[in-house]
C-alpha cells in the first residue's frame, strides 16, 4: 500500500501549471522522485463571463516540465518544478510566447500520519519566466505568485485493490494585475494491477477579489485521466488526457500528456 500511495500522490504534481503540486504524503529522508513530462493542448472555444460557450481565436500550447521532490526529512519534502513553454493565440506575431515558463519551489510539511490518513501543509513561490506583457497569450502570467494549501490524503481498498484519495484546498496570491485564486484539487487513484495505476483528477480555481483591466476574473474546472505503468522499482511511464469542462472567462482546452518517472 505504501508504494502505491507514494506513486499516486506524486502524480498530483504532474498535471498542470494551474495545479503543479504533489499529494499530502512526504518522501522518506534522502529519497526522491524526478518526473519529466510533455503536455500539449489546444482550444478553439472558450467560456464567457456567464459560463456559456464562445468562439475564440485558435489557441495552442506545448509545455515541457521537470519536477523534483526530495525528502529533507521524513516529514519535510522539497519540491521544485521548472517548465519551458510554447504558447500561441491566433496567427499574429505578437500573440506568441516561447521560452522559460514558471519555476516553482516549495516545501511540504507533514503534520499528521495515522489511521485516518495524512495531513500536510505546503507553501510555494512561483517565479515568472520569459514574459511579454503585450502578448495576449501571456496575459496574467508575468508576475510572481505565492501558493499555500492544506492537503489531506488517505489510502484505502476498492474491491480488494489498493487505492487512495488526495484533496487539496489552496489560496494563491497573484502579485500584480490578476485576481487571487481559491483552488480545490482532488485526485483518486486505483491500482488496477500490481504494475498499473489509474488516476482520475479534478482541478478547480475561482478568482477572488478584483482583477485589473484588461484582465478578468476567471473560473475554471479541469478534469484529467491517466494511466501510470510501473516498469520496475525505479522507472514508470504515464499517459493521459485532460479537458476544461466548465468555467467563465476561460479556455475550453483539450489536451494530452506523457511523463517519465524516476524514483531515487
Amino acid at each position: 500500500m505504501r508504494r502505491v500511495v507514494l506513486l499516486g500522490a506524486a502524480a498530483c504534481s504532474l498535471a498542470f501549471a494551474s495545479c503543479a503540486r504533489a499529494g499530502a504524503w512526504t518522501q522518506p529522508a534522502g529519497e526522491g522522485l524526478v518526473i519529466l513530462s510533455i503536455h500539449h493542448s489546444t482550444a478553439d472555444e472558450g467560456y464567457g463571463a456567464d459560463g456559456s460557450g464562445v468562439r475564440i481565436e485558435d489557441f495552442r500550447k506545448t509545455e515541457l516540465r521537470g519536477y523534483l521532490e526530495y525528502g529533507l526529512t521524513d516529514w519535510a519534502t522539497l519540491t521544485v518544478q521548472p517548465e519551458w513553454r510554447d504558447k500561441r493565440t491566433g496567427d499574429g506575431k505578437g500573440e506568441a510566447v516561447r521560452g522559460l515558463g514558471r519555476v516553482d519551489a516549495g516545501l511540504r510539511v507533514r503534520l499528521y500520519d495515522g489511521p485516518r490518513g495524512v495531513v500536510s501543509v505546503q507553501g510555494a513561490g512561483r517565479m515568472p519566466g520569459a514574459s511579454d506583457r503585450l502578448a495576449p497569450a501571456n496575459g496574467g502570467d508575468t508576475d510572481w505568485e505565492i501558493d499555500g494549501r492544506v492537503l489531506y490524503g488517505r489510502g484505502t481498498t476498492v474491491f480488494g485493490r489498493s487505492a487512495f484519495t488526495d484533496m487539496q484546498l489552496g489560496y494563491r496570491v497573484r502579485l500584480g494585475d490578476p485576481a487571487d485564486e481559491l483552488r480545490l484539487d482532488t485526485t483518486a487513484g486505483l491500482n488496477v494491477t500490481p504494475n498499473v495505476l489509474a488516476l482520475f483528477q479534478s482541478f478547480n480555481s475561482v478568482s477572488l477579489g478584483t482583477a485589473k483591466p484588461p484582465l478578468l476574473p476567471t473560473r475554471e474546472h479541469k478534469i484529467a485521466g491517466s494511466v501510470v505503468y510501473r516498469v520496475d522499482d525505479a522507472w514508470s511511464v504515464q499517459v493521459g488526457a485532460l479537458a476544461v469542462v466548465a468555467g467563465s472567462n476561460a479556455l475550453a482546452e483539450r489536451g494530452v500528456f506523457f511523463a517519465l518517472w524516476r524514483k531515487f
